[in-house]
């Protein structure tokens, strides 16, 4: 049985009509399985053998030999799927009996690729999930969970709410099995609402008397506890009439019982915490903290008392104290002054690309009102990050704004664009120039997919190396290097040289007819310092 590559799911709000069935979203490993009597062997996205950190998955035996498709899900003590959970698991080849009995996974399988030595990738998906059920996989490790063909795409959203669930995918249910992301297959990611009330504010960078974000948070027992800033979802009249209101509330201190952390450029308004306000997101961090939040509007008909507080876990870990993180704030903030001509290269966003961005969203207003907000809030999104005063930033924070991009990018190319994305959670802290992946994969967009008919895959890994995290950006398509995107690339190599050492590089390998693959090294650790 031949591995292939997964099947993707584009993002969007919940296809009307008939002729589709829903599932719920996991949080998980996305990994394809192969089952025989004798075990079960299990592959990353990119074929990568990981049965070895699964051992309690591996010791499933099949009565069948079938190629499956699904997600490694880790269970929280309320019986969701935690990431945070399966975190514990990731990049742990053999895990000791300990961690087996505490972080224990089950493999969801939602597909069925092979049966028997069999292809089932054009069969339809309706028939791929009758075959799928007739396997029996109702217990243990493996599991198929249940597929809603005639259900109302919201009650089944609804569902997954109010389970705490990450969303739902929405899939035709007479579509075959195509490797690559295919619009077949639709994830809507949940949002959820929450009150709070408004601490402080910061300016726009530009307009310094104008509202750029909101510093929000919830009541406690213990005073106002902070819960994140809110910097998308207003309009100019929202801005003007929050202004208005704010200016008349301001304080010289704080009103969060807990610390806030700073902000090196802007300067931070508190106020009276005396506005309500709502606030739609994506999920609670683990530092609880508000997800992805968009701004809904002020509630001024409800008293500040009726407030639900939400009960949210935090993780704890090991680390630096408060007085070790301000040290470090003052380290960094006095290292980013010094080398202030080390400045980022936001500028260089393509042109191109927000001229196309902005024409697709304008053309979707009258044929797709939903989906075109949707995309406005997501471009809104990307542009305030791209536009930060910032040199450095890291790799977690990259590849959120890389999603965006490519959500944004997807709208105009949709099944030409294909995505696999492969990033080792050890390296996420890493540090890197402000915006060098954001311009690698733009330069893998545009010379690769924009250049072939039937588009290409662009590919984004990270791995750690040693004391090195390796990035690396590669697209199947011709294999061309755009003179600017040349000169790009040796500014990054002398950025990434200068700050981290002259091992930390970039290198670049183009073979024409094949694609063009780059790798940013830089440190592991974020904490590396070159010695003055």
């Amino acid at each position: 049985m031949e591995l292939v590559r997964p099947m993707l799911p584009v993002a969007g709000p919940l296809p009307a009509g008939t002729g589709w069935a829903f599932e719920f979203g996991w949080d998980g490993i996305r990994a394809l399985g192969r089952a025989q009597p004798d075990g079960l062997r299990l592959f990353s996205v990119r074929h990568r053998c990981i049965t070895a950190a699964y051992p309690e998955l591996a010791a499933f035996l099949a009565r069948r030999r079938v190629l499956l498709d699904g997600k490694i899900v880790a269970l929280d003590s309320c019986g969701r799927p935690s990431f945070g959970q399966l975190q514990r698991r990731m990049n742990v080849q053999r895990p000791t009996s300990i961690m087996l009995a505490r972080s224990p996974v089950t493999y969801y399988v939602f597909d069925l690729l092979n049966l028997d030595g069999e292809s089932t990738l054009e069969l339809p998906y309706h028939r791929r999930r009758e075959l799928l059920a007739e396997l029996g996989f109702t217990d243990g490790p493996v599991v198929a969970p249940p597929c809603f063909l005639d259900t109302d795409g919201q009650t089944v959203l609804d569902t997954a709410a109010q389970h705490g669930l990450h969303g739902v995918i929405a899939k035709q249910v007479d579509s075959s099995y195509h490797p690559g992301r295919s619009r077949s297959w639709v994830q809507t990611t949940l949002r959820q609402t929450q009150e709070v009330i408004i601490g402080g504010w910061l300016p726009e960078r530009r307009r310094a008397a104008s509202i750029g974000a909101l510093l929000v948070g919830v009541p406690t027992e213990a005073g106002l506890r902070y819960v994140g800033q809110v910097g998308t979802g207003f309009t100019e009249a929202n801005r003007q009439e929050l202004g208005d209101r704010l200016a008349a509330l301001a304080v010289p201190a704080s009103p969060f019982a807990d610390l806030v952390p700073s902000e090196t450029d802007r300067q931070v308004h508190w106020v009276q915490p005396r506005l309500l306000g709502e606030v739609s997101y994506r999920q609670w961090t683990a530092q609880g903290r508000l997800g992805h939040p968009t701004w809904r509007g002020l509630r001024p008909a409800k008293h500040l008392a009726a407030i639900q507080t939400p009960v949210v876990v935090c993780a704890q870990g090991p680390g630096p104290d408060r007085e070790d993180q301000r040290l470090l704030a003052e380290l960094d903030r006095a290292v980013a002054q010094v080398r202030s001509e080390l400045r980022t290269l936001r500028d260089q966003i393509s042109p191109h690309f927000l001229h196309n961005t902005i024409s697709s969203i304008v053309a979707m207003v009258s044929t797709d009102p939903t989906r075109a907000r949707d995309l406005l809030i997501v471009f809104a999104e990307f542009a305030r990050y791209s536009l930060r005063s910032a040199t450095e930033t890291t790799l977690a924070e990259e590849l959120e704004n890389i999603d965006r991009y490519l959500t944004l990018q997807a709208t105009r190319f949709r099944e030409r664009l294909r995505v696999q994305i492969e990033v080792a959670p050890t390296v996420l802290p890493a540090v890197l120039p402000f915006l060098a992946l954001q311009q690698l994969v733009d330069n893998a967009v545009r010379n690769g997919v924009e250049r072939q008919q039937l588009g290409a895959t662009v590919t984004v890994t990270a791995r750690q190396d040693g004391d090195a995290c390796l990035i690396t950006v590669a697209d199947d398509g011709p294999g061309i290097l755009h003179p600017d995107v040349a000169a790009t690339l040796r500014t990054i190599d002398d950025q990434l040289r200068e700050r981290f050492g002259p091992r930390y590089r970039v290198v670049c390998d183009i073979a024409a007819g094949v694609g063009t693959t780059i790798t940013l090294c830089v440190p592991a650790a974020p904490s590396h310092r070159t010695s003055e």
